[in-house]
Protein backbone atom coordinates (compact mmCIF):
# COMPACT_ATOMS: atom_id res chain seq x y z
CA UNK A 1 0.00 0.00 0.00
CA UNK A 2 1.17 3.08 -0.96
CA UNK A 3 -0.33 5.92 2.13
CA UNK A 4 -0.74 9.29 0.42
CA UNK A 5 -0.08 10.95 3.93
CA UNK A 6 3.44 10.08 3.11
CA UNK A 7 3.37 12.44 0.47
CA UNK A 8 3.19 15.98 -0.85
CA UNK A 9 2.89 17.80 -4.03
CA UNK A 10 6.36 18.97 -5.18
CA UNK A 11 4.95 19.85 -8.96
CA UNK A 12 2.46 19.84 -11.78
CA UNK A 13 2.37 20.75 -15.34
CA UNK A 14 0.22 20.27 -18.22
CA UNK A 15 1.20 17.16 -19.43
CA UNK A 16 1.77 17.10 -23.37
CA UNK A 17 -0.20 14.78 -26.21
CA UNK A 18 1.90 11.55 -26.44
CA UNK A 19 4.05 11.98 -23.27
CA UNK A 20 4.75 8.70 -21.58
CA UNK A 21 6.24 7.78 -17.84
CA UNK A 22 9.14 7.41 -19.20
CA UNK A 23 9.50 10.68 -21.05
CA UNK A 24 8.57 12.11 -17.73
CA UNK A 25 11.72 10.03 -15.60
CA UNK A 26 13.64 10.80 -18.18
CA UNK A 27 13.04 14.70 -17.93
CA UNK A 28 12.94 14.77 -14.16
CA UNK A 29 16.84 13.08 -14.32
CA UNK A 30 18.47 14.25 -16.96
CA UNK A 31 16.71 17.76 -18.32
CA UNK A 32 14.96 18.90 -15.12
CA UNK A 33 12.17 22.25 -15.65
CA UNK A 34 13.61 25.59 -14.72
CA UNK A 35 10.83 26.42 -12.21
CA UNK A 36 11.36 22.55 -10.28
CA UNK A 37 12.96 22.86 -7.33
CA UNK A 38 12.90 18.69 -6.19
CA UNK A 39 14.79 15.92 -6.16
CA UNK A 40 15.67 14.25 -9.14
CA UNK A 41 12.63 11.84 -9.77
CA UNK A 42 13.49 8.31 -8.25
CA UNK A 43 12.52 5.09 -6.45
CA UNK A 44 9.36 5.62 -4.10
CA UNK A 45 8.08 8.99 -5.95
CA UNK A 46 4.77 9.10 -7.38
CA UNK A 47 3.52 10.39 -10.63
CA UNK A 48 -0.27 11.31 -11.28
CA UNK A 49 -1.40 11.57 -15.16
CA UNK A 50 -4.63 12.91 -15.18
CA UNK A 51 -6.46 12.24 -18.87
CA UNK A 52 -9.10 12.17 -20.45
CA UNK A 53 -11.10 13.76 -16.92
CA UNK A 54 -9.19 10.59 -15.24
CA UNK A 55 -6.71 10.98 -12.80
CA UNK A 56 -4.24 7.63 -12.63
CA UNK A 57 -1.59 6.86 -9.82
CA UNK A 58 1.93 5.51 -10.64
CA UNK A 59 4.58 4.50 -7.97
CA UNK A 60 8.33 4.39 -9.31
CA UNK A 61 9.19 0.96 -8.78
CA UNK A 62 12.98 -1.01 -8.72
CA UNK A 63 11.88 -1.40 -12.01
CA UNK A 64 9.75 0.57 -14.08
CA UNK A 65 6.19 2.30 -13.06
CA UNK A 66 3.53 0.56 -10.87
CA UNK A 67 0.05 1.82 -10.68
CA UNK A 68 -1.35 2.37 -7.63
CA UNK A 69 -5.07 3.18 -7.18
CA UNK A 70 -5.15 3.20 -3.56
CA UNK A 71 -2.88 6.72 -3.44
CA UNK A 72 -6.35 8.46 -4.79
CA UNK A 73 -8.56 6.68 -2.48
CA UNK A 74 -9.85 8.52 0.68
CA UNK A 75 -8.39 6.73 3.45
CA UNK A 76 -9.89 6.22 6.57
CA UNK A 77 -8.17 8.73 9.45
CA UNK A 78 -6.51 5.44 11.81
CA UNK A 79 -7.53 5.86 15.62
CA UNK A 80 -5.17 4.51 18.26
CA UNK A 81 -7.32 2.37 19.06
CA UNK A 82 -6.76 0.78 15.60
CA UNK A 83 -3.57 0.04 16.35
CA UNK A 84 -3.43 -1.06 19.89
CA UNK A 85 -0.76 -3.72 21.27
CA UNK A 86 -2.80 -5.20 23.55
CA UNK A 87 -0.16 -3.85 26.36
CA UNK A 88 -0.47 -1.57 29.08
CA UNK A 89 2.16 1.29 30.75
CA UNK A 90 1.74 1.84 34.23
CA UNK A 91 2.78 5.78 35.52
CA UNK A 92 2.23 7.49 38.55
CA UNK A 93 -0.55 9.04 36.63
CA UNK A 94 -2.65 5.52 35.71
CA UNK A 95 -2.41 2.51 33.46
CA UNK A 96 -2.11 3.89 30.05
CA UNK A 97 -2.74 1.22 26.66
CA UNK A 98 -0.08 0.89 24.41
CA UNK A 99 -0.98 1.53 20.40
CA UNK A 100 1.61 1.50 17.70
CA UNK A 101 1.48 4.90 16.33
CA UNK A 102 3.92 6.58 15.84
CA UNK A 103 4.13 10.30 18.14
CA UNK A 104 3.55 11.86 14.40
CA UNK A 105 0.53 9.67 13.93
CA UNK A 106 -1.11 10.12 16.98
CA UNK A 107 -0.44 14.15 16.74
CA UNK A 108 -2.03 14.06 13.45
CA UNK A 109 -4.93 12.27 15.09
CA UNK A 110 -5.61 15.32 17.88
CA UNK A 111 -3.52 13.90 20.71
CA UNK A 112 -1.12 15.78 22.61
CA UNK A 113 2.13 15.56 24.88
CA UNK A 114 1.06 14.69 28.65
CA UNK A 115 3.91 13.09 29.97
CA UNK A 116 6.85 10.41 30.15
CA UNK A 117 6.77 7.32 31.67
CA UNK A 118 9.36 6.55 34.17
CA UNK A 119 11.80 4.69 32.13
CA UNK A 120 11.84 6.61 29.50
CA UNK A 121 10.18 4.09 26.83
CA UNK A 122 7.36 5.92 26.45
CA UNK A 123 5.57 9.10 25.67
CA UNK A 124 1.98 9.61 26.86
CA UNK A 125 -0.14 11.32 24.93
CA UNK A 126 -3.86 12.75 25.54
CA UNK A 127 -6.58 14.87 23.73
CA UNK A 128 -8.22 15.90 26.83
CA UNK A 129 -10.67 12.77 27.29
CA UNK A 130 -8.15 9.77 26.52
CA UNK A 131 -4.93 8.45 26.47
CA UNK A 132 -2.73 6.28 25.32
CA UNK A 133 1.20 5.70 25.51
CA UNK A 134 3.08 5.50 22.50
CA UNK A 135 7.27 4.34 22.17
CA UNK A 136 9.39 6.63 22.72
CA UNK A 137 12.11 6.10 20.01
CA UNK A 138 9.40 6.30 17.27
CA UNK A 139 9.68 9.77 18.38
CA UNK A 140 13.16 9.64 16.32
CA UNK A 141 12.24 6.99 13.84
CA UNK A 142 12.99 7.86 10.34
CA UNK A 143 9.57 8.72 8.45
CA UNK A 144 8.63 5.89 5.59
CA UNK A 145 10.39 8.21 2.47
CA UNK A 146 13.69 8.28 4.47
CA UNK A 147 13.70 4.76 4.95
CA UNK A 148 12.96 3.45 1.50
CA UNK A 149 15.68 5.66 0.67
CA UNK A 150 18.48 3.97 3.18
CA UNK A 151 17.53 0.94 1.28
CA UNK A 152 18.06 2.40 -2.11
CA UNK A 153 19.64 4.84 -1.87
CA UNK A 154 23.39 4.28 -4.03
CA UNK A 155 25.89 6.16 -1.59
CA UNK A 156 25.81 7.84 0.90
CA UNK A 157 25.69 11.51 0.66
CA UNK A 158 22.18 12.33 1.01
CA UNK A 159 19.96 10.25 3.31
CA UNK A 160 17.53 13.05 4.07
CA UNK A 161 14.35 11.91 3.42
CA UNK A 162 14.43 12.52 -0.19
CA UNK A 163 15.50 9.73 -2.17
CA UNK A 164 18.37 10.67 -4.57
CA UNK A 165 20.12 7.79 -6.17
CA UNK A 166 23.36 10.08 -7.50
CA UNK A 167 26.29 8.22 -7.57
CA UNK A 168 29.25 10.01 -7.77
CA UNK A 169 31.45 9.72 -10.96
CA UNK A 170 34.57 8.11 -9.19
CA UNK A 171 31.96 5.75 -8.09
CA UNK A 172 30.45 4.72 -11.56
CA UNK A 173 34.38 4.67 -12.53
CA UNK A 174 35.30 1.72 -10.29
CA UNK A 175 31.98 -0.16 -11.25
CA UNK A 176 33.04 -0.05 -14.84
CA UNK A 177 36.43 -1.14 -13.77
CA UNK A 178 35.18 -3.89 -12.27
CA UNK A 179 33.48 -4.90 -15.39
CA UNK A 180 29.68 -3.29 -14.39
CA UNK A 181 27.61 -1.71 -16.78
CA UNK A 182 26.21 1.65 -16.42
CA UNK A 183 23.16 3.94 -17.41
CA UNK A 184 23.85 6.95 -19.63
CA UNK A 185 21.33 8.73 -17.26
CA UNK A 186 23.29 7.38 -13.83
CA UNK A 187 26.62 9.03 -15.79
CA UNK A 188 24.12 12.21 -16.13
CA UNK A 189 23.07 12.49 -12.53
CA UNK A 190 26.43 11.86 -10.96
CA UNK A 191 28.06 14.69 -13.50
CA UNK A 192 25.43 17.00 -12.24
CA UNK A 193 25.87 16.23 -8.30
CA UNK A 194 29.63 16.21 -8.84
CA UNK A 195 29.41 19.44 -10.40
CA UNK A 196 26.66 21.04 -7.33
CA UNK A 197 28.66 18.96 -4.49
CA UNK A 198 31.64 20.92 -5.99
CA UNK A 199 30.27 24.56 -6.14
CA UNK A 200 32.54 26.80 -4.63
CA UNK A 201 35.77 25.02 -4.41
CA UNK A 202 38.52 24.18 -7.26
CA UNK A 203 37.28 22.06 -9.61
CA UNK A 204 39.48 19.05 -10.55
CA UNK A 205 40.25 18.00 -13.92
CA UNK A 206 39.71 14.39 -14.80
CA UNK A 207 39.30 12.42 -17.84
CA UNK A 208 35.82 11.20 -18.74
CA UNK A 209 35.00 7.42 -18.13
CA UNK A 210 35.01 6.81 -22.01
CA UNK A 211 38.40 8.56 -22.08
CA UNK A 212 39.44 6.29 -18.91
CA UNK A 213 38.37 3.14 -20.85
CA UNK A 214 40.07 3.89 -24.05
CA UNK A 215 43.38 4.74 -22.18
CA UNK A 216 42.97 1.56 -20.53
CA UNK A 217 42.27 -0.23 -23.91
CA UNK A 218 45.24 1.45 -25.44
CA UNK A 219 48.03 0.35 -22.65
CA UNK A 220 46.90 -3.25 -22.63
CA UNK A 221 46.89 -3.78 -26.52
CA UNK A 222 50.37 -1.78 -26.15
CA UNK A 223 51.24 -4.42 -23.49
CA UNK A 224 50.10 -7.26 -25.16
CA UNK A 225 52.41 -6.10 -28.39
CA UNK A 226 54.85 -5.97 -26.42
CA UNK A 227 54.88 -9.47 -25.03
CA UNK A 228 54.53 -10.59 -28.50
CA UNK A 229 57.43 -8.44 -29.69
CA UNK A 230 59.64 -10.38 -26.54
CA UNK A 231 58.43 -13.66 -27.83
CA UNK A 232 59.35 -13.24 -31.15
CA UNK A 233 62.88 -12.27 -29.60
CA UNK A 234 63.19 -15.22 -27.48
CA UNK A 235 62.07 -17.90 -30.43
Amino acid sequence: MVDRANYELVYSAPLAPETSLEDIYTRFNIDHPKDFKGHSLSVSDVVVLHQDGQDAAHFVDSVGFREVPEFLQEQKQLTPDDLETGETVKTPRGTFHVTAMSREQIEAAGYGFHHQSDDGKYLIMGNGTRAFAVAAEQAQRDNPLKTAEQTTEQNGNMIDGIINNTPTVDELEAKVKAGEQISLVDLANAVKADKERGKGAKPEKKPSIRAQLRADKEKAQKKNAKQKSQDLERS
